[in-house]
């Protein structure tokens, strides 16, 4: 589960770093340097974002698994009884 969860992060941070090497080697103008500001601080709201969406999936399957262990519990102990 974490496995996917991680490799997701690793990718959208090398790409955010991809665009980081991009504009400190390429000349830019001081427009330029501000559009670039502003765009990676929009990629890290949509990581911080993606990161908050992830945890909440990964919450989610952790409640689901625990609600298939109660459920097997309950079918075990019913089994046990009708015997």
């Amino acid at each position: 589960m974490r496995s996917w969860r991680v490799a997701a992060l690793l990718f959208l941070l090398g790409l955010g770093l991809g665009l980081i090497v991009q504009a400190i080697f390429t000349p830019a103008h001081s427009q330029n340097s501000y559009e670039v500001v502003s765009l990676l601080r929009s990629i890290d709201r949509r990581l911080e974002s993606i990161e908050r969406r992830l945890d909440r999936i990964e919450r989610n399957t952790d409640n689901i698994s625990r609600n298939f262990d109660y459920v097997r519990d309950w079918n075990s102990v019913r089994v046990k009884v009708v015997r």
